[in-house]
């Protein structure tokens, strides 16, 4: 997470107050996932929709 330029409250505003993008989930297919775009870094995070997992976090440049 903090390699990619991330920290805890960046998280919690992406998913709160940033864009949200259906994503597939390559972990659990079965349960869908979310990407969500922090409003103002750009950077994404993917959460698994029923379990809340944090399944991916995005760097900078990182092409979805």
């Amino acid at each position: 997470m903090n390699q990619r330029g991330w920290t805890e409250n960046q998280i919690t505003e992406a998913i709160g107050y940033g864009e949200s993008i259906a994503a597939p989930n390559f972990v659990n297919p079965l349960n869908g996932a979310t990407r969500f775009v922090h409003p103002v870094t750009g950077r994404s995070i993917v959460i698994d929709n029923i379990t809340k997992q944090l399944l991916h976090v995005g760097g900078d440049g990182f092409g979805y």
